[in-house]
């Protein structure tokens, strides 16, 4: 975000204010910035502070309903961190039975949640809104094992919606409601993230910046993102032409291309939200081949080789740290035709220590919901303009 200027006039409605405070922004950069520490930001809801999940596959800002969470987790819960908590007035209670109209959501885990909508004071780097439409949710469905749901922050665009309830409510994306305030003047967002930052979800960590434009003098490569019948540009999805693995030198390691055993081309989200790359073929059967191959090669024996530790857990692949050096570089081609992009994720990119010695592979298999999560924003800074529908990319150093 540019530095404020001194004399800036501020437009003051009935619903939108900046606070005159040292973080005055600059009139014309009309930009917000938020820190995200481990995928979450932090946000101010009617004073309270929430943090919420950021979510490139989510369009609204989702809190959780505070009297459900502690009767589900216990008296004091919402006193921690990411609880995430909304505690609706008595009042106007949250009614999740009939009397008010519900929204269901489900993710791409199949986790599921149940909100009603409730209007508020918004506070975000420095400036506020009030009149703010959020949701206030319960989970009906919540798939992450051992952990505890969460709040949502979505940089997406909303779906269009053909049914006439829904249209009555008039609901907006999070972007499109800040820029109706003036709080920003472009539906674009800059993700940068750290090229070696993992957190205990491997989720991101670094800043987000909403209506950033990249500095000419940056180094990046772009491209139209997707319009596809499903989710008219909602949210970013982009074409995965070619997947294969490579040495760190750049040579292509598996002479038997993965591309003549899966489809060539795919459908990918870009998902802040998800903590690996989702893809539509058994990559990591293909890295442990590879790595079993190059350890051939470096005169392991056969005995050795199979000694080597290897276990799957919840979907996840976990090897001894010691083979980490011995890891592919991922390979990925984005969009379809001449011009596809090429770009590079290593091993310090989708791999994490996992404690006790091992080292867990951030890839999954998935048919249906493909993505590119964590992996990808850990090698590259992300730009996405939905205004031009371009997408670009900025390699993280």
């Amino acid at each position: 975000m540019k530095k404020a200027i001194p004399a800036v006039v501020l437009e003051l409605t009935a619903n939108i204010f900046c606070e005159a405070s040292s973080k005055i922004h600059d009139a014309l950069a009309k930009t917000l910035t938020l820190p995200v520490k481990g995928g979450f930001v932090k946000v101010s809801i009617d004073g309270r502070e929430v943090d919420l999940l950021l979510d490139s596959g989510f369009a609204e800002i989702s809190v959780l309903d505070g009297d459900w969470y502690e009767r589900e987790f216990g008296k004091n819960a919402c006193e921690e961190r990411r609880s995430a908590c909304f505690f609706c007035p008595k009042e106007n209670p949250c009614d999740y039975d009939g009397s008010e109209f519900t929204i269901k959501t489900s993710f791409a885990d199949n986790t599921t949640i149940q909100s009603v909508l409730r209007s508020g004071l918004l506070s975000l780097d420095g400036c506020n809104a009030t009149d703010f439409i959020f949701r206030v949710s319960r989970y009906s469905r919540w798939n992450n094992g051992p952990l505890r749901p969460w709040g949502h922050f979505g940089i997406a665009q909303l779906f269009p919606v053909t049914d006439r309830s829904r249209r009555r409510l008039d609901l907006e994306s999070v972007l499109d409601a800040l820029k109706r305030r003036h709080l920003i003047g472009r539906l674009s967002y800059t993700l940068r993230s750290k090229a070696g930052a993992a957190s205990a979800l491997n989720l991101i960590s670094r800043q987000l910046t909403l209506d950033d434009i990249p500095n000419e003098q940056m180094t990046f490569i772009s491209w139209k993102y997707l319009h596809d019948s499903g989710s008219h540009r909602a949210f970013t999805a982009t074409w995965v032409s070619s997947v294969k693995l490579f040495d760190a030198e750049g040579n292509l390691s598996v002479r038997e291309s993965i591309d003549r055993k899966y489809p060539s081309s795919f459908l990918s989200i870009i998902d802040t939200g998800s903590n690996r790359l989702v893809l539509p073929l058994h990559l990591d059967d293909d890295i442990v081949k590879e790595l079993r191959r190059r350890l051939k090669k470096k005169g392991y024996s056969g005995e050795q080789i199979s000694k080597v530790r290897l276990r799957r857990e919840n979907g996840f692949l976990y090897l001894h740290k010691s083979v980490y050096e011995y890891l592919p570089v991922i390979g990925l081609r984005l969009d379809d035709g001449f011009n596809s992009i090429p770009i590079k994720i290593h091993p310090k990119h989708y791999s994490s220590y996992a404690g006790k010695g091992e080292i867990v592979i951030f890839t999954a298999f998935g048919r249906d919901e493909v993505s590119l999560g964590t992996p990808l924003f850990r090698a590259y800074s992300v730009h996405v303009d939905y205004t031009n529908h371009t997408i670009a990319l900025f390699k993280n150093t």
